[in-house]
């Protein structure tokens, strides 16, 4: 009976290695993204700006540690609104108005479950509704939530 060389369990396992450290898990992300729809020619549009860099500024986080950023979405504001589906990557939709929403019947329906975010604006006694859709789940609504309660306090001056 033929002997087999004695390498070949050495040259397999370095053929196996490089199969293995490829099959690593991919690190988690450090930070949740609330991607934001809103009015970037709004007359709060400048004021959001501000909250949005308070918010950052205060190191906001999810439960899980993980750091929140928000990022608002570029493009018309009205044709934006329009595509609205419900299955959307939007985790949270501020209104110039309450009238916006018709423009979107998945917002329209939305609509009842919007939080005024005037104070936070400096933008009372208007009503500027802020949405966080119902099929955003798990960090990403945690996320938008800590966000909106940021925006329903007063600033500080």
């Amino acid at each position: 009976m033929a002997q087999r060389p004695r390498f070949v369990p050495a040259i397999l396992l370095l053929l196996i290695l490089p199969l293995l450290s490829a099959c690593q898990r991919h690190q988690k992300s450090t930070s949740v993204t609330v991607h934001l729809l809103r009015d970037l020619r709004s007359v709060y549009g400048s004021e959001l700006d501000r909250r949005i860099l308070d918010f950052e500024g205060s190191n906001p986080r999810v439960q899980s540690g993980q750091h929140i950023v928000i990022a608002s979405e570029t493009g018309d504001y009205k044709d934006m609104l329009q595509r609205q589906s419900g299955s959307d990557n939007i985790d949270l939709i501020i209104l110039d108005s309450p009238d916006d929403a018709s423009v979107s019947s998945a917002v329209q329906a939305a609509l009842p479950q919007a939080v005024n975010v005037c104070a936070g604006l400096k933008a009372c006694p208007a009503n500027v509704p802020a949405i966080i859709p119902s099929q955003i789940g798990g960090n990403d609504r945690e996320a938008a939530q800590k966000f909106v309660d940021f925006l329903q306090k007063t600033p500080a001056s």
